[in-house]
């Protein structure tokens, strides 16, 4: 039988639990994996809104009446303690009156593995693969808007001012393996601390850049920053509120939004 890690509420594990909290908002899955046996799942809702849009290198914003409305599915599994296994499903709805773009249903659905390639002291690193599966224009899930996805994430866990702390990065590219639109490159930054026992606090940013795409189209990129407060209300259940903006990008939407997650761990 697996040994599984102690819980969050003793001040010995306060350090994994701010690490296995800080769960991207596009399931990256962070850098460190779980024990053998051991997992979590968070269960996330999203709202958002844009009244507009940043235009293409500095060029004046563009009007937009966009609003979005999400539920997530999240679940990351230690299969060894090296190996940690994820899986992600979203579904929703979207629509810019602007535009008149709209869609509704399953969005999202990606899997994937991260595998632990460096520990030592407060220092860890991992690489991950995943495959994702997206609706990208407005018909349902289907096959031209699937990514393959590496990524490569470090993290670092210490003690700040006596309190348990961490920082971690995480960079990837999503090649884009059947149907037309862009590649993706991403950097997620991440920064976590326990000021109090049962209370963490993350302030997270998310850049994406859309690359090598089709030559009619123009490339895109944005910027989100998130900050969250997470409350452990028993052993194995927390609660996470917290608030997100695009704070930069081209062609692309000024969203605003706000976020909330029930987490449960095993």
């Amino acid at each position: 039988m697996p040994i599984r890690e102690p819980s969050c509420l003793r001040p010995s594990a306060w350090l994994l639990c701010l690490v296995l909290a800080a769960s991207p908002k596009d399931a990256g899955a962070g850098a460190w994996t779980l024990a053998e046996g051991s997992g979590e799942v968070i269960a996330t809702g999203l709202s958002s809104t844009a009244d507009e849009a940043f235009g293409s290198a500095g060029a004046a914003p563009t009007q937009a009446a966009f609003m979005k409305g999400s539920a997530s599915l999240f679940v990351q599994h230690g299969w060894t303690d090296r190996l940690t296994v994820f899986a992600k499903v979203e579904a929703g709805r979207e629509a810019d009156d602007a535009s008149g773009y709209a869609r509704s249903g399953l969005s999202e659905f990606l899997a994937g593995a991260r595998l632990r390639l460096f520990s030592k002291g407060g220092f860890v690193a991992s690489a991950s693969l995943s495959g994702r599966v997206a609706d990208d224009a407005g018909e349902g899930i289907e096959l031209g808007g699937t990514r393959i996805e590496p990524r490569l994430a470090v993290g670092y866990g210490y003690e700040l001012f006596g309190l348990p702390a961490f920082v971690e990065a995480e960079a990837s590219y999503g090649w884009r393996v059947a149907g037309g639109g862009f590649d993706e490159a991403k950097l997620d930054l991440t920064a976590g601390l326990r000021p109090f026992e049962r209370w963490l606090v993350l302030a997270q940013s998310f850049s994406t850049f859309g690359l090598g795409g089709p030559a009619e189209s123009e490339p895109y990129s944005y910027h989100k920053l998130q900050g969250s407060l997470v409350y452990d209300i028993a052993e194995h259940w927390s609660l996470q509120t917290g608030v997100f903006g695009t704070i930069a990008g081209d062609n692309a939407l000024k969203e605003r939004g706000v976020v909330s997650a029930i987490w449960y761990r095993y």
